[in-house]
């Protein structure tokens, strides 16, 4: 540029006015305000575009969730949606049995199951993904050796009963009946999509069913079965009272020394509240339970005399005094006196006789009327007595009027019917009934109980004894898991995406165990060889 020029410019500069640069700030200010309706308008449709893909992403997930394969049993792929609805089917069946323990457990299912430790390498989604695969399994192989059985099964009564259950369900939780079942089995879930794997699982089960029947232990069996396994089983009739130690609750002259400490040299004493109780030293443990077993051998000599225990049975007897009431060799009029050490008492026993309950449990069908405090029955059980007599009076009317009145009480069996009735669960008032002598098929009756509950009863016939039915299930229960075992051995879990925690946690360890196992043959093996050197330059 040349000196002209630079001149000429510093001029123009000079002689700017206020207007000027008024002018030329209002001209920056458009120029910024279209720069950022520019910027704002990318990123508005930044925005957008990702909001739409996000939107878009709910039809394409719900779409991988039933037909992406989540899991593989051998070459069977698993969606998610099948996975989850047999995940919760393991957790519900889980907590139903176990609810009142799960605080115990240290499970909360209010809080993420994967931050939960079920053991310590493995969280609880760890344990129930390990339930729901096992279950997955047996149900693969079973279905496998129904169809190559041929076993058919009509499912539509089943699967109708499994839309109205949920549907009632729903309904009680105060939910739509597609939400409930979202919460129930996987946010995936639905009544459709659910379908195929609710249609195999009822055909599932009734095949299993079939087995089980063509499994099921004979009368001989059974017999044979309690011979070798007679205390679980039997039961004992026998006296008992308790001799408790009166331990000291202050220091008496065999208390131990106490050592004079600073506070109390000073005069400090301590308050009552600031007081522990007096732990007794063992020397005056020992005097006391001294005297205790005198008072329990003095105690012997009566016992038999004492209130008679009945229909004992060893597993809901104490640990202390079982193995001697259940020995083989008891006969009725043995005595005994038992230390119980950490109670610091003794058990004075005496034995009266040993036996195996013969009688027989029963089947009935139950109709049960349960009003609560503030609210009378709207009908009673004469009136449900009445109505049956005045139709065709049949145990299959019965059978109706059951499902009709037991509608929202806990009795939920098709028909009211209950087979083998034990003392497990029964009101007495109901077991005095069914057990009286001359009880006869089509018997009737309405029965009060003192929680304030009315049955009405439809007496059907007797069934096995309870311990003849226990030892059958029990025998049962074991043919039918080593088949599960046997039918399911090959089906292996492949889980190409990592969604299963549980297996790497698994294959680590077994990794670990072999390298462990590996050290300590070579270990083995050098002390061999360590030894034979040894032994050679001995003898050289």
């Amino acid at each position: 540029m040349s000196k002209q020029e630079k001149v000429t410019e510093q001029n123009e500069q000079k002689t700017m006015t206020k207007y000027d640069l008024k002018m030329q700030r209002r001209k920056e200010q458009e120029e910024k305000e279209k720069r950022d309706k520019r910027v704002g308008t990318i990123i508005s449709t930044v925005v957008v575009i990702a909001l739409a893909c996000l939107v878009a992403s709910f039809p394409i997930r719900n779409y991988l969730a039933v037909h992406e394969t989540y899991v593989e049993i051998n070459d069977i792929k698993i969606s998610k949606v099948e996975y989850d609805y047999n995940y919760n089917i393991a957790l519900n069946n889980y907590v139903g049995t176990y609810g009142s323990y799960l605080s115990y457990f240290g499970l909360d299912l209010n809080s993420d199951l994967s931050k939960q430790m079920y053991s310590d390498t493995l969280t609880w989604q760890d344990f129930f993904d390990e339930m729901a695969v096992d279950s997955i399994i047996s149900e693969k192989a079973l279905r496998a050796q129904a169809d190559e059985a041929g076993f058919t099964f009509d499912t539509d009564e089943g699967f109708a009963e499994f839309k109205e259950n949920a549907k009632t369900a729903a309904q009680a939780a105060g939910k739509s009946t597609a939400d409930y079942i979202k919460e129930t089995f996987g946010v995936y879930a639905t009544v459709g999509r659910l379908e195929p794997f609710i249609r195999e699982s009822l055909r599932v089960n009734a095949f299993y069913d079939q087995m089980a029947d063509e499994k099921a232990p004979t009368d001989e069996e059974a017999r044979s079965y309690y011979e070798e396994n007679k205390n679980t089983f039997d039961s004992v009739d026998y006296h008992v009272t308790t001799v408790k130690a009166e331990l000291p609750t202050e220091p008496t002259e065999l208390a131990d020394p106490v050592e004079e400490t600073e506070e109390a040299a000073e005069g400090e004493d301590a308050t009552e509240e600031t007081e522990a109780a007096y732990e007794p030293s063992e020397a005056e443990i020992e005097k006391a339970m001294a005297d205790a077993k005198e008072l329990a051998d003095a105690a012997e000599a009566t016992i038999m005399l004492e209130e008679l225990k009945e229909n004992a049975m060893y597993s809901g007897t104490s640990y202390l005094i079982r193995d001697w009431l259940f020995d083989e060799a008891r006969v009725k009029g043995d005595t005994t006196v038992i230390e119980d050490e950490s109670g610091h008492q003794y058990y004075v026993v005496g034995f009266e006789k040993r036996y195996l309950v013969e009688e027989p449990t029963h089947s009935a069908r139950i109709i049960l009327l349960n009003a609560s405090e503030d609210e009378e029955l709207s009908v009673t059980g004469q009136d449900i007595l009445d109505e049956w007599k005045a139709g065709e009076a049949t145990e299959e009317s019965f059978g109706a009027l059951a499902d009709k009145y037991n509608a929202g009480t806990s009795l939920t069996a098709t028909g009211g019917y209950y087979s083998a009735i034990t003392t497990v669960g029964t009101p007495a008032e109901v077991q005095t009934w069914l057990r009286e002598e001359g009880r006869a098929k089509g018997d009737t009756a309405v029965i009060d109980t003192e929680e304030g509950q009315t049955y009405v009863v439809y007496y059907v016939e007797p069934n096995d004894p309870e311990w003849m039915l226990n030892a059958k299930n029990t025998l049962l229960g074991t043919a039918m898991e080593a088949y599960l075992e046997e039918i399911s051995e090959g089906f292996e879990v492949n889980d190409p995406k990592g969604n299963l925690k549980y297996l790497l946690v698994q294959s680590q360890e077994s990794e670990e165990t072999t390298d462990e196992e590996t050290e300590a043959t070579a270990d083995e093996t050098t002390d061999d060889v360590t030894e034979e050197v040894t032994e050679e330059t001995t003898e050289e």
